[in-house]
């Protein structure tokens, strides 16, 4: 009886897990270099019920009995787009390719990003609109223009002048991307999955270049996302269901044994 409550109830459970990554797909099919939510689930231990070898009677049950106890997320990784999307921005930069922007977010941790919506903060440092700083740091003078060169070099000059270098971005490569741990607001910290960070410059080391005035997309499908739902949907409800099969069946038991 019981195992049949868990079973459903576990289901319930993962269906509620895929919708909330299929919520945070759809919520986030613009944002700029979003990782797509790629959930996979696996079936639970299995649950000995009766062990191999016990006597019944006067004969040995050899094979072990058992059941699965219901099923459990085995993953939730980031996949990443490589589509790019014009933008009107001049200083948006996409990577054209592999790679991720590397920053220091606001508790000098160190974080990563296919968001390549750069600005100046207040001290003319290049960040991203949450506020994190681009790393190495690239800080643009005050009041000249700049713009990003495909191979990553920063430059900057007063209007109507030649542009000189005063910085480089430079890309972070990982051994699997789909490794890397969301911590929030388009960010990434690297992890034993991934594997650490390998800084390269944008177009060597199999990095990609960058493409000013553009950004990456999100690689969310919309249309797999609401196929992805309405099985989802199937599956919340159908476990649903065998929780109100058990349900009744365990009140015909007790009115028949009372």
């Amino acid at each position: 009886m019981f195992s049949v409550l868990h079973a459903a109830q576990s289901g319930i459970e993962v269906s509620n897990l895929w919708l909330n990554a299929i919520a945070s797909n759809v919520a986030n099919n613009q944002t700029p270099g979003y990782g797509e939510r790629l959930t996979a689930f696996s079936n639970g231990p299995n649950v000995v019920s009766r062990a191999a070898g016990r006597m019944v009677g006067s004969q040995t049950v050899q094979p072990e009995l058992g059941y699965t106890a219901g099923a459990f997320m085995s993953q939730d990784v980031a996949l990443f787009g490589t589509q790019m999307m014009s933008s009107s921005n001049p200083h948006d930069v996409a990577i054209n390719g592999s790679g991720f922007f590397q920053v220091k977010t606001a508790n000098g941790t160190v974080a990563y990003t296919r968001d390549g919506s750069l600005q100046e903060d207040g001290q003319g440092q290049l960040t991203l609109p949450g506020g994190s700083l681009l790393d190495p740091p690239v800080t643009v003078p005050p009041g000249q223009q700049w713009a990003i060169a495909p191979n990553g070099t920063v430059m900057a000059g007063p209007a109507g002048q030649p542009l000189k270098a005063i910085g480089k971005i430079s890309l972070a490569l990982f051994a699997n991307p789909e490794g890397l741990i969301s911590v929030g607001h388009n960010l990434y910290q690297a992890s034993l999955a991934s594997g650490p960070a390998i800084l390269a410059a944008p177009g060597t080391q199999g990095a990609g270049t960058l493409e000013d005035g553009a950004l990456n997309g999100s690689g969310v499908s919309l249309a797999s996302q609401l196929v992805d739902m309405i099985v989802a949907q199937t599956a919340y409800s159908a476990s649903a269901k065998v929780m109100s099969v058990q349900e009744t069946l365990s009140r015909g038991l007790t009115q028949i044994t009372t």
